[in-house]
């Protein structure tokens, strides 16, 4: 049995996401995904033991590094904590946007397996927990964090997506007025 790769493997994700992005996840196959990653189909198999398998690990990938780029335990007051939170989040959504297509359709499609979306929503706990700490500080609404995240996420969605189109001399000012306007609508 040949020894697996993790810069291989790493590099059929990659072209994965590419893939995706390119032809959506129902036009994706293992031969597209290792012409593009440079490998030959069987290579792709032995990382993965299909499609499914593949975009699973993708989207957990994708979910894990997503949720290390916006928060992390730094132990800071709410307010900086959802500052800090808010522009990485921006950040995220206007460097890493394929990585965030990916991600919502992953969400919504039947490839996502129970397993993987229990485990993704690990990633995801400390964004709720900061939420939730705003409600038990009462500084936030106290309405259901995952509303509250669907709000904040979605919001911040669009708000990047308009803040891309900008100068990046202007980002800093936007994502302070994101800050504000996210905080003025949980707050309490």
């Amino acid at each position: 049995m040949r020894q697996k790769d993790e810069a291989k493997a790493q590099e059929i994700l990659r072209a994965t996401l590419d893939e995706v992005q390119a032809v959506g996840l129902a036009g994706l196959s293992i031969e597209a995904v290792a012409r593009r990653a440079g490998v030959a189909t069987g290579t792709v198999y032995t990382y993965f033991k299909g499609k499914g398998a593949l975009l699973d690990a993708l989207y957990l990938k994708t979910k894990r590094s997503f949720a290390d780029f916006i928060v992390r335990d730094e132990n800071l007051p709410l307010r900086a904590a959802f500052e800090r939170m808010v522009k990485a989040y921006m950040d995220y959504v206007i460097d890493h946007y394929a990585e965030l297509i990916f991600m919502t359709q992953m969400a919504n499609s039947p490839y996502l397996t129970d397993e993987t979306r229990e485990t993704a929503a690990l990633a995801a706990r400390p964004a709720l927990e900061l939420l939730e700490r705003g409600k038990a500080e009462h500084l936030f609404k106290d309405i259901d964090s995952a509303w509250l995240a669907a709000f904040v996420m979605e919001t911040l969605k669009a708000m990047a997506a308009l803040a891309a189109t900008q100068p990046k001399a202007r980002r800093a000012a936007l994502q302070d007025a994101a800050v504000t306007l996210c905080w003025d609508a949980l707050k309490a």
